[in-house]
């Protein structure tokens, strides 16, 4: 069900017309800008399944979790920045034509007898309109979000015209979309103090040679990388043994960012040292090693957490005790790994269990002689 819009006066817009494939279903489409305050007073979010009939609905339902992502993001962020959203109407009054820098630019008047839709962008809206009605927020009245406008140009969007084309353009937005990979999201989210951490120790270079080129920051492995971001973030979050979530509140002071950064490096230059790197180059041979896989990652950071541990009681232990690792970790198919239940036999081919990171970690512990993490030992 469509509403009319919120408010009992005019809504004036400055619109780029735009062309786009969808004008050949008979609407018509534009480009704006609009304050916080004009979403907020003039357009409301389609209600949820459990007032509205599921049948009813174009969109779908506003849940507590993507509203309460964008409270976070607005309160963490020291830049924030939104996506457009998607507005249908049903008519808008055009009242001028301008032609600027060779587009054309109309205002134009929604009036309070339109009726309105969101079809993208109802975690904004509900989040915006939550914002305004906060005390001490009159700052952020003037805020903007662009949207597009597509006006089917029917007596009402309830229309059976309308409402195809509303639910076809939520589909075409969401049913194909793909997100982007977590390795890429990661990498680029400064705001992070773990990722700060991260990416600076991508800087550290071992043996002359940068560890950062090994590591696939688009989350997609190629030819002569080891893991991906996303693998190599969650090594160190073993090894640290934080969340995303616990850094913000642990690493929170500049002393403590530098140390842990320092402390990071130290482990991440003797794992590299080990490593047979130049094995990563032979793509033939890529699927058969073990320390490119994500649970030979995890099982060194949870080593490393061990080995610190154990460094904390005995100064005489160094991470030079990494070193002393001599196992077939470019052989998937020793019979060492299936022995030790790594991997299994599965017809004429090798493969790893799945979820065997903690006892590949014990194993490389009591390789080295290093007593387990609590983890490993439960």
């Amino acid at each position: 069900m469509t509403t009319q819009t919120t408010s009992n006066q005019d809504l004036l817009l400055a619109l780029f017309k735009s062309k786009e494939g969808i004008e050949s279903l008979g609407v018509t489409t534009y480009e704006g800008v609009m304050t916080f305050k004009e979403l907020a007073e003039h357009f409301t979010v389609e209600a949820n399944s459990d007032q509205l009939s599921e049948d009813q609905k174009k969109q779908r339902d506003v849940d507590a979790p993507r509203v309460n992502g964008l409270k976070k993001y607005w309160g963490t962020s020291p830049g924030t920045v939104f996506p457009n959203i998607t507005l249908f109407a049903n008519k808008i009054a055009v009242k001028e034509t301008h032609t600027i820098a060779g587009k054309t630019m109309n205002t134009a008047v929604l009036e309070p007898n339109c009726e309105t839709f969101i079809c993208d962008g109802q975690g904004r809206t509900t989040f915006i309109q939550w914002l305004l009605n906060q005390e001490g927020t009159d700052e952020f009245n003037n805020h903007t979000i662009s949207y597009k406008l597509i006006v089917t140009n029917t007596e009402s969007l309830d229309t059976e015209k309308a409402t195809k084309i509303i639910k076809q353009t939520f589909a075409d937005y969401h049913v194909n979309q793909k997100s982007p990979s977590a390795s890429i999201s990661k990498y680029f989210n400064s705001n992070s103090v773990l990722t700060r951490v991260v990416n600076e120790c991508l800087e550290l270079s071992v043996n002359d040679k940068k560890i950062k080129p090994y590591i696939a920051l688009q989350g997609k492995i190629k030819t002569g990388q080891l893991w991906t971001y996303q693998q190599f973030t969650t090594m160190l979050q073993k090894f640290l043994n934080i969340t995303q979530a616990s850094a913000e509140k642990e690493i929170n002071t500049e002393d403590k960012y530098q140390g842990t950064v320092k402390l990071c490096k130290a482990f991440l230059s003797r794992v590299f040292d080990i490593m047979p790197l130049h094995e990563l180059d032979d793509k033939s041979n890529h699927s058969n090693l073990i320390f490119s896989r994500a649970i030979f990652a995890n099982a060194l950071g949870y080593v490393g957490r061990s080995l610190f541990d154990e460094m904390l009681d005995n100064e005489k232990l160094s991470w030079d005790s990494i070193k002393q690792l001599n196992l077939p970790i470019s052989d998937k198919e020793d019979p060492h790994w299936q022995k030790c239940n790594v991997t299994m036999k599965d017809g004429d081919s090798v493969k790893i269990i799945k979820g065997t990171d903690k006892r590949l970690a014990y194993l490389i512990c009591r390789e080295l002689r290093i007593y387990p993490c609590e983890e490993l030992a439960a």
